[in-house]
C-alpha cells in the first residue's frame, strides 16, 4: 500500500518537473491578460506596406498601399485583390495570443530559437508605415494544439497564437492579385478610344456629354449610349489570365511592340489604356497576349468579342436619323416638287393647322388632326439607319454633289422639315426651335426595299428601310380633323337605315323609338371618327387587296339635335365596302368627297347589327384548360332524367 502511494507521488512529482523545464522552463510565465492577448494588434494598425518571405521559397510577395489601394509590388506590380488583403491584416489586428515567454532565457532551459523554427524563421513578415518596419518571425507548429510560434519584433518574445495567421500567410499569388484591368467604374470614365492596328491605326475615340456619348473620332457623330455602354460594361469586366512575364525583355515577342489593339479610358484625373498583341496560339483568336501602358507586365487576356471592336465606329454609332425631338416639334413643312408643298403648324391649344397656298387665295389654314400629326411624328422618330448584306446602314460620311446625285440627293422631290423646342433624349427646352430637314432620295437599285436620306444640315448619307417611310403620312388631306361630321354637340342619333348595294335590299331600318334599335351603332356613330383618309377624292369603287370592288352597303343617318327649343336634323350617308372578316372596311363620302378607314369599334357595331353578330369576350389570361367554358357548362345533356 504504502509503495503504491510512494510511486503516485513520484508520477505527480515527474509531471510537475517536466512543465517546470520543458512547457514553463523560466518560471515567470505567465497567463495573458486580455489587454495583451494580441501581440500584434497595436503594430498592425494603418500599417501601409507588408512583405511576405518564405525560406522555402526565392520569391517572396509584397504589398503597398497607394492612393487608389492597395498594390502588388513583388514579385510584379499589380493590384492586389482588397479582400485578400484585409483578410491578412484582420489576422494581425485580431490574432489570439495563447501564450508568451522571454526568448533570451531559452539558453537555461536548454533550446534555441532554431529548434521552435524561429533561426531563421519559416515566414518572415515585415509590416509598417511610413519609416517604421517591423520585422516578425513565424516558426514551427506547436506539438500539441492548432498553433505555431511567433517571434516578436524586437525578438525578445516568443508568442504562441493560432495557426489561422499562417493560412492566411500561405495565400497564392493568384489569389493575392486582382484579375481586374481596369479600374475604373463605367459612370466614372468620361471618355475612351480605341485603336487597331489592322485599320491603319484607325482610332475610335468616344466621349460623355451631358450623360450623352459623343463619337468624336474618325467623325463626329451622336452615339447610341445603350451600345456604347454595353461594349464599355464589358471591356471594363476583362480580367487578365496567366502572368506570362513580369520584366519583358522584347516587346515583339508578343506583339506588343505595335500593339494589334489599344484599349484607353479617361475618368477624371486617372487615365488607363491596355495594349493587345498577337494570339498565344494560332488556333485560337480570343486568347493573346496583353499589357497595360503603365506597367511591364505581359499577362494572357481572353477577349472574344474582337469583332465588335473592329466594327465600333459603325456598332456605337447613333442609328437614329432625326436628332430633333419629334414629340415636342411645333411645325412640319412637307415640300414634294410633283404635288405641291403645305405646312401644319402647332396652335397654343395644342392643336394642329393645315396651311396649303391657293394661287387665288393664297394662303388657306384648315383644321388638322393632332392624331394623324403625332402618328407621322411618331414613324418619323423611328427612321434609322438599318445595315445590310452589303453595308453598314451609313452609307457616306462626307459624300461629293456626284455621289448625292448618284443618290437621288442632289435636288430630292421630296422632303420633310421638323421645327422643334427640343434635341433628342434631352429635357431641357432649347431657347429657339431647332428645323431639321430630311431629304429622301431614291430606292437602291440592287436591293428597292432600301432608300438613300440625309439631314439637309448634315453631310451624312443613310440606308433606310422604305417600308417605314411608306407608312409616314406625307400628304395635306391625311391630316385632316378625323370628326367627318361636325355636328353640334349634343347631337344624337334618331334613325339608322342600311341598305345592300347590289340588291337595292334594305337591311336594316329602325328610329331610335323602336325596341331594335342598334345602341351600340349609334353610340359610335354619335362620336364618329375615321382611322385614316385614304383618298382625297370620293370614287364610286375602292381597292382592296389589289382589286377593284363597288360599294356593298349604304348607311343613311338621321342626326338631331336641339337649338332655342327648335328641333334641328341632319341626314348623313355613307358607302362602305364589303366586310372581310378582320380589321379593314372602307368608307366613303360623297358630301366630303372623300374615302377612309374605319376604327374596330365602329366595325364591330356595324358587323352585329348587319349579320347580328355578337362580340365574345376574350377568355381570361391565361387559360386554363381545367376551367369548362361557361356555353359548355350550360348546354343539357342528353338522355338521364329530365
Amino acid at each position: 500500500m504504502r509503495l503504491k502511494l510512494t510511486l503516485t507521488l513520484l508520477v505527480i512529482l515527474l509531471g510537475l518537473l517536466t512543465y517546470i523545464f520543458y512547457i514553463d522552463p523560466w518560471g515567470d510565465s505567465r497567463a495573458i491578460e486580455d489587454q495583451d492577448r494580441n501581440a500584434l494588434a497595436s503594430l498592425a494598425v494603418d500599417i501601409d506596406y507588408l512583405s511576405i518571405s518564405n525560406a522555402a521559397q526565392s520569391v517572396g510577395l509584397s504589398i503597398e498601399l497607394q492612393e487608389d489601394g492597395w498594390m502588388l509590388t513583388q514579385p510584379y506590380r499589380w493590384p492586389a485583390n482588397t479582400f485578400a488583403v484585409e483578410r491578412i491584416l484582420n489576422q494581425l489586428q485580431f490574432l489570439d495570443t495563447k501564450v508568451s515567454f522571454d526568448a533570451d532565457r531559452l539558453d537555461q532551459a536548454g533550446t534555441s530559437l532554431k529548434e521552435y523554427g524561429l533561426e531563421p524563421p519559416e515566414i518572415t513578415l515585415e509590416f509598417g508605415k511610413g519609416e517604421t518596419a517591423y520585422s516578425i518571425g513565424i516558426g514551427n507548429a506547436t506539438a500539441v494544439g492548432n498553433h505555431l510560434y511567433l517571434l516578436s519584433h524586437d525578438q525578445s518574445k516568443i508568442h504562441v497564437v493560432d495557426r489561422s495567421l499562417l493560412d492566411s500567410l500561405s495565400i497564392e499569388l493568384e489569389a493575392l492579385r486582382n484579375p481586374r484591368i481596369f479600374r475604373s467604374n463605367i459612370f466614372e470614365v468620361e471618355s475612351w478610344n480605341l485603336q487597331l492596328r489592322e485599320a491603319n491605326n484607325l482610332r475610335t475615340r468616344i466621349t460623355k456629354n451631358n450623360d450623352l456619348w459623343i463619337l468624336e473620332t474618325p467623325i463626329r457623330a451622336r452615339a447610341d449610349s445603350i451600345e456604347v455602354n454595353t461594349l464599355l460594361g464589358r471591356l471594363l469586366e476583362l480580367k487578365s489570365q496567366n502572368i506570362v512575364q513580369p520584366t519583358p525583355i522584347e516587346l515583339s515577342m508578343y506583339g506588343l511592340s505595335d500593339p494589334f489593339l489599344r484599349i484607353a479610358l479617361e475618368s477624371g484625373q486617372s487615365r488607363e489604356a491596355l495594349e493587345v498583341g498577337d494570339p498565344v496560339n494560332g488556333d485560337d483568336e480570343s486568347l493573346r497576349w496583353a499589357k497595360l501602358e503603365s506597367r511591364d507586365t505581359v499577362f494572357e487576356l481572353e477577349i472574344d468579342y474582337l469583332s465588335d471592336l473592329e466594327a465600333a465606329q459603325t456598332q456605337l454609332r447613333d442609328r437614329h436619323i432625326i436628332e430633333v425631338d419629334t414629340a415636342y416639334a411645333t411645325s412640319i413643312s412637307y415640300d414634294r416638287d410633283s404635288q405641291g408643298s403645305f405646312d401644319l403648324q402647332k396652335l397654343e391649344t395644342g392643336e394642329w393647322d393645315i396651311l396649303t397656298l391657293d394661287q387665288e387665295q393664297g394662303i388657306v389654314r384648315e383644321k388638322g388632326s393632332s392624331e394623324a400629326v403625332e402618328e407621322a411624328l411618331a414613324w418619323l422618330a423611328t427612321i434609322q439607319a438599318i445595315a445590310t448584306d452589303n453595308s453598314s446602314g451609313f452609307v457616306h460620311d462626307a459624300p461629293t454633289a456626284a455621289d448625292l446625285e448618284d443618290y437621288g440627293l442632289e435636288v430630292p422631290d421630296f422632303s420633310i422639315s421638323i421645327a422643334s423646342n427640343r434635341t433628342r433624349d434631352q429635357s431641357e427646352a432649347l431657347d429657339s426651335p431647332q428645323t431639321e430637314t430630311l431629304l429622301f432620295g431614291i430606292r437602291e437599285r440592287t436591293d428597292r426595299s432600301i432608300r438613300y436620306v440625309k439631314l439637309k444640315e448634315k453631310d451624312f448619307v443613310y440606308h433606310v428601310s422604305n417600308d417605314t417611310v411608306s407608312l409616314i403620312a406625307d400628304q395635306a388631306f391625311e391630316f385632316r380633323d378625323r370628326n367627318l361630321f361636325d355636328l353640334p354637340e349634343g347631337a344624337r342619333v334618331s334613325k339608322i337605315a342600311i341598305g345592300k348595294l347590289s340588291s337595292g335590299q334594305i337591311l336594316f331600318n329602325k328610329s331610335d323609338s323602336e325596341p331594335q334599335f342598334p345602341r351600340q351603332l349609334s353610340k359610335e356613330l354619335e362620336s364618329f371618327r375615321v382611322k385614316s383618309y385614304l383618298q382625297n377624292a370620293y370614287t364610286s369603287n375602292v381597292q382592296i387587296a389589289g382589286k377593284r370592288q363597288p360599294w356593298a352597303y349604304s348607311l343613311n343617318v338621321t342626326f338631331v339635335w336641339t337649338v332655342a327649343d327648335v328641333e334641328q336634323s341632319r341626314d348623313v350617308e355613307l358607302y362602305l365596302s364589303e366586310l372581310t372578316g378582320g380589321p379593314l372596311l372602307i368608307g366613303g363620302s360623297i358630301e366630303n368627297n372623300t374615302v377612309f378607314e374605319f376604327r374596330q369599334p365602329f366595325i364591330d357595331a356595324f358587323s352585329g347589327t348587319v349579320f347580328n353578330r355578337v362580340k365574345r369576350d376574350l377568355p381570361e389570361q391565361p387559360f386554363d384548360p381545367n376551367t369548362p367554358l361557361s356555353t359548355a357548362a350550360e348546354q343539357p345533356t342528353s338522355g338521364g332524367n329530365q
